[in-house]
């Protein structure tokens, strides 16, 4: 049973992470949009900063989806068959 406290916990992690990169993203995109303009980083890299939020954020949050599939794969694999041997 420890083993899905664990495996909650770093679900929630990763959706955590998806937000926060989600936030970042588009905070970035607002900030380069903006004071952006220069010949190093011309307003168009602020659509890359947007783009890699989402990015970031559809890869976190497939991360953790994926975590809360293998949990309740492994939750219906008990109950089916009891309990693994030890």
């Amino acid at each position: 049973m420890n083993e899905n406290k664990i495996a909650n916990k770093l679900k929630f992690t990763f959706q955590i992470f998806a937000w926060i990169s989600a936030v970042l993203g588009l905070v970035f995109f607002c900030i380069i949009l903006i004071g952006g303009g220069t010949p190093e980083a011309p307003r168009a890299t602020s659509v890359l900063a947007l783009v890699l939020g989402f990015f970031y954020f559809v890869f976190f949050y497939l991360v953790a989806e994926v975590l809360r599939l293998l949990v309740a794969i492994e939750g219906n694999t008990r109950k089916k068959t009891g309990s693994f041997p030890e």
